[in-house]
């Protein structure tokens, strides 16, 4: 049992015992960003963290530590990550030396970091989770939604199940617990490497009709069912899918203060790390990071609801989305999303890191949502990486009817 596990174990039983168990991360950092100071950091900051602090001015602040660290990858994936695959059919698909590798270890083009991100998920074989989904609305009120996802990786090299077409990137089956008007509703999911041979595909049961229907629309700027509204289906995870509505531009590296190392969001409560506005700012560790800056506008005659986004993903292997910023058609900042992260979930190794909870703060309504959240400040039932794969039967749309019901 790793050092996560064990720490969730403890967790538990104290709280079974009926007594408080708190990690706070404020204590210890090596200075604080507020809004009396935070000018002075304008180089080290998005445009989406500096609307934060001119937003939610008496409120919002960023506790920076030391450096935690890199993120590892699986042995066995770093060392047939060794060499460049190539980008093919419109930069939509990638052929790559080894199947299961980094796709651009040594990345030279916009689009080389973001199927780097976009593919981070399949550094191992399978995931079992039930994560938590928060929408916080402007009054500070929360809407908690569960979901229970069985996903499958059959590109990552440990993966048992076998499957013909050898364009799946994904099968992801995912069972909505909670809110009560979306328990339930079952989705089905076919993620392909080259959405340009192959779209992905959908299906989706409602438990109000008791049938399973195509669902043609789950991509691009569809609003995802678990984010309040304010978060769509291709920033899931970062970003997945189909990249064609964007012309990709490479802006360089940097040093930026970014999430990492978020233990203490994994480990406490809801009501303690979700406050008003914004997420309790003693519970999210930020540091001083090497990121690369991605920058994507939309296309002439294409149509999104982010008309240019700005993606500033880790200088490490694991390639995680530390933020994105979102612009409307008058290039207004619409929504700020930080992705966080934690070492240690069951299955995988302590120096190798997966994605925590995305958070998007949308400035309009002055809500934010969090999304794939986890740890047992959230849910008592283990996340497991690299376990027992659901067989391939399971990932079908009979598969899908069986286990929605």
């Amino acid at each position: 049992m790793n050092k996560l596990n064990i720490k969730n174990l403890i967790i538990t039983l104290i709280a079974a015992l009926g007594l408080s168990a708190t990690t706070v991360v404020a204590d210890g950092h090596k200075y604080t960003v507020d809004s009396s100071n935070y000018t002075s950091y304008t180089d080290l900051l998005s445009p989406g963290q500096l609307t934060m602090f001119s937003a939610y001015p008496d409120t919002y602040k960023i506790h920076v530590y030391d450096n935690s660290g890199a993120c590892q990858v699986p042995p066995e994936i770093k060392a047939i990550s060794q060499s460049n695959g190539t980008m093919v059919n419109d930069n939509e698909g990638i052929e790559v030396p080894n199947v299961g590798q980094i796709p651009f270890p040594n990345p030279t083009e916009a689009q080389h970091f973001i199927w780097n991100m976009r593919t981070n998920s399949s550094l191992t074989s399978s995931v079992f989770r039930v994560a938590t989904s928060t929408n916080v609305q402007a009054d500070g009120s929360i809407i908690i939604g569960q979901q229970e996802t069985n996903i499958v990786f059959p590109r990552n090299p440990n993966t048992m199940s076998q499957y013909a077409n050898k364009n799946i990137y994904a099968m992801f089956m995912q069972k909505n617990l909670g809110p009560p008007r979306s328990a339930g509703t079952t989705t089905l999911v076919h993620d392909f490497i080259d959405s340009y041979v192959e779209p992905r595909k959908a299906w989706q049961y409602n438990p109000a009709t008791r049938r399973v229907r195509r669902a043609p629309d789950i991509t691009y700027d569809t609003v995802l069912l678990a984010g309040g509204g304010i978060v769509v289906v291709d920033q899931y995870g970062g970003f997945n899918g189909a990249q064609d509505k964007y012309d990709w531009t490479y802006e360089g590296k940097k040093t930026m203060i970014v999430p990492a190392a978020n233990e203490a969001l994994a480990e406490n409560a809801i009501e303690t790390t979700h406050s008003q506005n914004h997420l309790n700012p003693d519970y999210v560790r930020y540091e001083e990071r090497d990121v690369h800056v991605v920058h994507a506008d939309l296309k002439p005659g294409q149509r999104h609801l982010y008309a240019s986004r700005t993606f500033y993903i880790m200088d490490d292997d694991f390639y995680n989305l530390s933020i994105m910023d979102a612009y409307d058609d008058n290039q207004e900042l619409m929504r700020h999303q930080i992705g966080t992260m934690v070492r240690g979930i069951e299955g995988t190794a302590d120096n190798e890191c997966n994605i925590q909870g995305e958070f998007t703060f949308d400035f309009a309504t002055r809500t934010y949502t969090g999304n794939n959240q986890l740890g047992s400040g959230f849910s008592t039932v283990p996340t497991i990486y690299n376990g027992e794969e659901k067989p391939a039967s399971f990932f079908t749309p009979d598969g899908l009817r069986r286990y929605a019901r």
